[in-house]
């Protein structure tokens, strides 16, 4: 179990009124998407790439420079982050954007401005969190052309490939690496788990267009007369199609692969889901050129009624899973957690009483193990007197803690925590769903915010169906952790909430039977209010202090 010192805790603590808180050769089948055009040309001569981050689609116009869409929000029209023109490859995650320009230089893009990464690449790059895999020239020789590949980290650049054959077409995850080499005349896959390099094919056929998530590998592999796609998940290689016609350009997400298919002259989409093979277009594209897949959603450029666009779709039953919020169980009011995963990193913090049936709070945070998995150390943490002048707060290991999201028809997540030679184990469901029902604040204001100037302390706050759910986490006047409540209405789009700081006594310790639910003391902590300048900045109010709130960033 891996220790992931959380970052001093920018925010996180809670509890409010209202929280009483086989393998094998798939079957057929058609689940078309609905499909959204972000832009068109009726010029077939205009040329598109796309890639597909979190929440964010990214494409190139060949002519015009990069734009971005924020998927999750319809009303925002699309924004240009580069002027950069020829751009052809590009890799997103989250909401950054990597891309070769036309001088060979690796830019990239972080959500805000652009820099240069690196320079004199070959081609194919591929962008996971802080680190982008690439290719470099290693020989000159035309006839001989020898490439390796490259990881480079914010801290380092890692040869990973050392041979005298032509390596490309890396894909990384964390910082593990797949790629294909010509090897024997033909190209073979190759996989580096961060310490070792594994060929994983030896076929007369070529190998290309490896997709490397989470020590899985999907690629189109020839066999004699067209392509198929073949996975791998650390065993035998499967196949997954088997037909007449080329499957090509595979995607692997969350243990679901997206495709293209070329039947004769027409191209769309397919998905392996892990057990059935479903079409996702009908519409006899005449070419797709580029395509790209998050686990929830599909990103493609092709041309249609002598149109090349654009297009966006999400996977029809595709993981709706939440990963932020209050989670309870309602059986046990009073405890909980609040989780928020950005980046591939979580931070939560799980709320409790201690041994006074006072409120205290631990957290954890880092790396996600899986996309819905998480295990790492928990911390107990001392700080400064709200009220008294600020001291950096101090953390120390109590214990370990692993986290597995659901999505089965009710999001769920079950956590085990190891403290003080004793495990526990629970299972909660989304507060916000029992107590608060409808869709998410439209500015996306669930999560972690915080005031720099007061680093150890903030607040979780949960925005959604037309109301406000929050906790503070700060520290007592012994220099314990504790946390207040707050609720109030709140409609969509509101730039004030306005509440009563809510405390809570007599709670279960965190290695303590349920017994009694805690009782709670209205208004203990006084009033506060918050007033919400943009998506990511806030002025709250408590007493006679102001606080300057932004959004705490998973680094």
């Amino acid at each position: 179990m891996k220790s992931v010192k959380i970052f001093l805790l920018k925010a996180i603590g809670f509890t409010f009124s209202a929280l009483l808180i086989c393998l094998c050769l798939a079957q057929y089948s058609q689940a078309y998407v609905d499909i959204v055009t972000l832009t068109h040309d009726d010029s077939e001569d205009v040329f598109y790439s796309v890639t597909l981050g979190n929440g964010y689609a990214f494409w190139s116009d060949y002519d015009r420079g990069i734009y971005t869409w924020n998927t999750n929000d319809s009303v925002t029209e699309q924004e240009k982050i580069s002027d950069d023109e020829s751009v052809t490859v590009l890799s997103a995650y989250g909401d950054k954007c990597a891309w070769v320009d036309d001088s060979d230089d690796i830019q990239l893009w972080d959500g805000s401005s652009e820099s240069e990464v690196e320079d004199d690449v070959i081609w194919t790059i591929s962008l996971y969190g802080d680190n982008i895999a690439f290719v470099e020239e290693d020989s000159e020789d035309f006839w001989n052309p020898d490439t390796e590949i490259f990881l480079r980290t914010p801290d380092q650049k890692i040869q990973i490939s050392d041979n005298d054959y032509y390596d490309k077409q890396p894909s990384v995850y964390m910082r593990t690496v797949a790629w294909v080499g010509e090897h024997d005349d033909n190209f073979d896959l190759f996989y580096w788990d961060g310490n070792t390099e594994v060929k994983l094919t030896d076929t007369d056929g070529d190998d290309l267009h490896p997709s490397l998530w989470n020590g899985k590998i999907a690629w189109m592999e020839w066999d004699g007369d067209d392509w198929e796609i073949y996975y791998w998940a650390g065993g035998e290689n499967i196949q997954i199609t088997d037909n007449d016609e080329d499957d090509l350009a595979p995607v692997l997400r969350d243990g679901k692969i997206v495709w293209i298919q070329r039947d004769g002259s027409c191209y769309d989409l397919y998905m392996w889901d892990g057990s059935t093979t479903k079409k996702l277009t009908n519409k006899c594209y005449s070419i797709i050129t580029s395509m790209d897949f998050n686990g929830d959603a599909i990103l493609w450029t092709g041309i249609d009624d002598s149109e090349r666009g654009v297009y966006y779709a999400t996977i029809s039953g595709s993981s709706s899973m939440q990963t932020k919020g209050w989670w309870y169980n309602a059986d046990e009011p009073g405890t909980g957690l609040a989780t928020e995963i950005k980046n591939n990193k979580m931070s939560l913090v799980w709320f409790v009483f201690d041994g006074l049936g006072r409120t205290t709070w631990y957290t954890a945070g880092g790396d996600m193990d899986t996309p819905d998995s998480f295990s790492g150390d928990l911390y107990r943490w001392t700080g400064w007197e709200w009220g008294d002048e600020y001291s950096l707060p101090v953390s120390n290991v109590v214990g370990q803690i692993v986290v597995d999201f659901s999505d089965s028809e009710d999001d769920s997540v079950t956590f085990t925590v190891n403290i003080n030679n004793q495990v526990i184990t629970n299972t909660f469901t989304s507060f916000m769903a029992d107590f608060s029902p409808g869709e998410e604040d439209s500015r996306h204001l669930t999560g972690w915010w915080y005031d720099p100037s007061y680093d150890g302390m903030g607040f979780f706050m949960d925005a959604r169906g037309d109301n406000m759910a929050l906790a503070w986490y700060n520290y007592r006047e012994d220099h314990t952790a504790r946390w207040w409540t707050s609720n109030n209405v709140f409609p969509d789009g509101t730039e004030m909430y306005i509440g009563n700081l809510n405390a809570w006594t007599g709670g279960p310790c965190a290695t303590c039977p349920y017994e009694n639910p805690p009782t709670e003391i209205p208004g203990a902590g006084g009033s506060i209010s918050i007033t919400f300048t943009d998506a990511d900045h806030a002025e709250a109010q408590i007493g006679d202090t102001y606080l300057h709130l932004e959004r705490f960033e998973l680094h």
